[in-house]
């Protein structure tokens, strides 16, 4: 019985390290991604949408950085959109009411080889009014460091270019933020072209 058993374990042994490498094989290779390369976007669309400050446009520029490595981690591309990007970027108002700048992690999803989603969260400061101005209708924003969330639906024309819908939100996190008790939020709803290089 003994012998049995040692003659099963080498066979597995022997089974185990010859899969290894097929195993490695079958996993899908990492080819040239967006995920490798910068990318500028930009586009504009509604501000203030729900507060004091709707019914007015804003500007929106982004740089997006290349992917976080960490060694080879994650090994296997179907696990990249684990892995954020960074980016920085600015909602620039037309009318003269509240502009910020951001920053923060990005997570893409590719659905197909085209279509994707993305959601965003970080930080951003901003130029608004922190206890409100209804006469010059200025959203009361609180402080001046804010949470930076959302998400976008977004379409790849070609390796290099892509259109997404955008959803951007400004707030405190419903008074999470410490000593920052009023605020009222900014949400954009954008149309944006992206840029990879």
């Amino acid at each position: 019985m003994s012998r049995l058993l040692a003659w099963c374990g080498g066979l597995l042994v022997v089974l185990c390290l010859h899969a290894g490498p097929a195993v490695a094989a079958d996993q899908p290779q990492r080819a040239d991604s967006f995920r490798d390369r910068f990318e500028l976007r930009f586009g504009a669309g509604l501000h203030g949408v729900g507060s004091v400050e709707k019914g007015t446009a804003a500007f929106n520029p982004e740089l997006v950085f290349p992917q976080l490595r960490f060694g080879d981690w994650p090994a296997d591309p179907r696990w990249d959109f684990i892995v954020p990007r960074l980016h920085i970027g600015g909602v620039f108002n037309f009318a003269g009411r509240t502009n910020y700048f951001y920053f923060g992690g990005l997570w893409t999803y590719e659905v197909t080889n085209r279509l994707f989603v993305e959601g965003f969260l970080g930080g951003a400061t901003h130029d608004g009014s922190l206890i409100g101005d209804p006469a010059n209708n200025r959203a009361a924003l609180g402080c001046r460091l804010l949470f930076h969330s959302g998400g976008s639906i977004g379409y790849r024309l070609s390796p290099q270019w892509s259109v997404m819908f955008t959803f951007d939100h400004l707030s405190n996190g419903d008074a999470v933020l410490d000593g920052c008790p009023r605020n009222q939020g900014l949400n954009e709803y954008l149309v944006r072209v992206g840029y990879s290089f």
